[in-house]
């Protein structure tokens, strides 16, 4: 890589074209990728400068071709202690140059994060209300595996993942607020007492990590991510788009990619809870707050037709409420008018 554009500084953004090839070619081992990658660079940029924050005296990298020496290593299996060995004894200038355990520790999970879009290791310096995946031993495969695991400990009991459960109806009828994030360590976790839910809508990026050669990820776990978006944003669903550009920026995780609504439309016999197996529990744990989220606001009142007859029956009583009002204003305004003409007739 002697000469190469990825000796230019993280520090430099937007990424430039020629770097963005290169990195292509040596983190995902192909340049024609079907998928847009730009979504992903501009994470990759903005998490390379948080962790450059404080001059960079957290990491190693100074450069793209510095991440793509540690990603090589990881990509290719090696377990983390080997890679924390290789970095404390990497050579600059051709000197031997030695770094405390923590900075070789924040190098490393720097990498890991940028190849999987999880927050890998725990910082101080980011924000707590993230959750991380814990890699202290043996490859990173390993620890995303021993993260990301088959959990169905929850009964789904009656519930049905029918069409009513979607993004845009979380927060229009539920009043959950969305978070977009980029960690995919926090997709579909609840917070704040269960009035806010994050989702990773980074839908470009795991398609694009589909079209290459192996993965770190457990078999299936980014096919079934797929299918958790496809099923929060129906792409036969002509309203979810329009209501994606008007989500906008939450200020937490930047633009959102709107390749999340086009991740397809899944049929009736796959939206069963028994047919998500990573994510099963917290879709039961989301679809209980949504069922149990009762309207409190005339906009919720309004989307909410999970109970027809309720919604009938409230709307019609507003509208009665409304015509008596009108009534009442028109006969106060009659009797009004009729006093004011008789007191001028006296005169």
């Amino acid at each position: 890589m002697q000469n190469s554009p990825l000796e230019r500084s993280l520090l430099a953004s937007p990424i430039p074209k020629p770097i963005v090839s290169d990195l292509k070619k040596w983190l995902w081992g192909a340049i024609n990728l079907k998928a847009d990658s730009q979504p992903y660079f501009d994470f990759y940029s903005s998490k390379c400068l948080e962790y450059l924050a404080d001059g960079g005296r957290n990491v190693f990298q100074r450069t793209h071709a510095d991440v793509v020496k540690i990603s090589d290593r990881i990509l290719r299996g090696d377990a983390r202690e080997d890679i924390l060995a290789y970095v404390t004894s990497l050579e600059e200038n051709g000197c031997q140059k030695s770094y405390s355990r923590c900075y070789a520790e924040h190098s490393v999970d720097l990498c890991a994060t940028l190849l999987t879009m999880t927050d890998i290791g725990e910082c101080n310096f980011k924000l707590s209300m993230q959750d991380f995946v814990t890699w202290t031993t043996g490859p990173l495969r390993h620890a995303l595996t021993s993260h990301f695991v088959l959990t169905r400990t929850l009964e789904a009991r009656d519930m049905r993942l029918d069409g009513v459960f979607n993004a845009p109806n979380l927060t229009r009828i539920g009043g959950i607020r969305i978070l977009w994030t980029s960690n995919l360590a926090n997709h579909l976790r609840l917070t704040e007492d269960d009035t806010a839910v994050f989702i990773y809508h980074h839908a470009s990026f795991l398609k694009m990590y589909q079209s290459v050669s192996g993965t770190l990820y457990p078999n299936g776990f980014v096919e079934e991510t797929l299918r958790t978006l496809a099923l929060l944003f129906p792409q036969s669903d002509r309203t979810v788009s329009s209501w994606l550009r008007s989500a906008g920026d939450d200020g937490r995780s930047g633009v959102v990619d709107l390749t999340v609504a086009k991740c397809g439309t899944l049929r009736s016999r796959d939206r069963r809870f028994e047919r998500f197996l990573y994510w099963h529990d917290r879709l039961v744990i989301l679809k209980q707050a949504f069922d149990d989220a009762k309207p409190r606001t005339l906009s919720q009142w309004w989307w909410d037709r999970r109970d027809g007859v309720q919604w009938y029956t409230f709307w019609v009583a507003v509208l009665v409420f409304a015509l008596t009002l009108f009534f009442g204003l028109v006969q106060s305004i009659e009797g009004a008018m009729q006093v004011y003409l008789s007191y001028k007739s006296m005169q």
